[in-house]
Formats: structure tokens, sequence, C-alpha cells
């Protein structure tokens, strides 16, 4: 009696453990189906039985994935060693002119008499299209060089002269004047060893004198 009823227990265990895979089958089939209408049938079987045997996790949906981030495209401006290395930063015999500067120089001459003539003002200028002149220097050959700034670098003025020839004028040890409106203006290289866009931000420094 005992044993039938033991043989019973066991049936029935088989039995309810049949019925309990049979519905976890079907419901996690029905959940992932609902989850992924555009699954088919037999895919969404496939991986009911994949879990079962090796007890693997089941995504709802897909997992996540980061996407890719796309690089910036645009291209960054050049650094100053590039602008070197391509000779953007230098200007070549005969490829301006001083006709072609002379335009820019009366637009540059209604610029500095609206900002004014302050001290402060000129030191933060822009100076392409000035017509500066070399008064004095600790390099003699470049006394009285004069022309139209068409480049300015961090230690240099480069001016084309009535002849459109191109000299590169060094700002330290140099002082340099131009006129405008009748009025004559000093300008010491010493004072100047930066950028052009880099003057804006810089502490206005006081006149150094230049022992020539």
């Amino acid at each position: 009696m005992c044993m039938q009823v033991n043989v019973m227990n066991q049936s029935t265990k088989r039995k309810l453990e049949d019925i309990n895979s049979n519905f976890t089958k079907s419901f996690i089939f029905n959940t992932i189906k609902d989850a992924n209408p555009q699954k088919s049938d037999l895919a969404v079987a496939n991986l009911v039985n994949n879990h079962i045997k090796t007890n693997s996790h089941i995504f709802l949906k897909e997992p996540y994935k980061k996407k890719p981030s796309k690089k910036n495209c645009a291209k960054q401006p050049l650094s100053h060693k590039e602008r070197r290395q391509l000779g953007l930063d230098t200007l070549k015999q005969g490829e301006v002119t001083f006709k072609e500067l002379a335009l820019i120089h009366k637009l540059w001459c209604e610029y500095v008499t609206q900002i004014g003539f302050k001290h402060e003002d000129l030191a933060r200028a822009d100076l392409h299209g000035c017509f500066l002149t070399v008064t004095k220097t600790t390099c003699p050959p470049l006394l009285r060089k004069s022309g139209i700034v068409a480049m300015e670098s961090l230690n240099t003025f480069t001016i084309v002269d009535e002849h459109d020839k191109v000299h590169v004028l060094p700002k330290r040890g140099s002082v340099f004047s131009f006129v405008v409106n009748d009025t004559v203006v000093n300008i010491f290289g010493n004072n100047f060893i930066f950028r052009p866009g880099e003057r804006i931000l810089k502490k206005v420094l006081k006149q150094k004198k230049i022992n020539i």
C-alpha cells in the first residue's frame, strides 16, 4: 500500500512538472511574441527552448546598443605651426600690390577714426591696412622702411611698399609711426609682441623706451 502511494506521488509530481513546464513555455512564448510581434513563431520557439536548456536570459527587446558617436566632420582650424608649415603666414613677392592695399588703407583710416585715438584703443586696434613707417630701430637697414600692413604675426609686421616690394619688419627693437587725420601715432614694437587676436585680451603695457 505504501509502495503504491509512493508511485502515485511520483507520477503526480511528474505530471505537475510537465504541466508547469508547458505553462512556463507557453507563458514565455506569449510574452516574447507580444513584445516582438515581428518575430516568427519558430524564432520565438527556438528562444524559449534555448532558455530552458541553458537557463540563459531572454531579452523581451533587443539589448540596447550605444550608437557609435559620429566624429565631428567639421574640420578643425589649422594650428599656428601647421599654418607656418603650409606657408600661409608668409607673403610672397608680387602676391599683393600696393594699389590693392590702398583701398584697405582707406577703410582702415575710417575704422581708426571711429575707435578713437586713446592709448588703450590703439593698443587693441587691428593694424591690417595701416601705413607704417619705421622711425627708430636697432637694425639700421630697416630704418625709414614704410608701407601698408598686409599681415601681422606674433613678432613681425609684413608690409608692402609703394614699389610692390614685401618687407618683413620685426616688432622687437623698433618704433613704428603712422598718421591719421594729421595726428602722428607712435607704436613701440616691444609692447606689440602679441598676435592680432590676442591684443584685445591683454593688459595695455606702459610704453617702453628703446635704446638705439
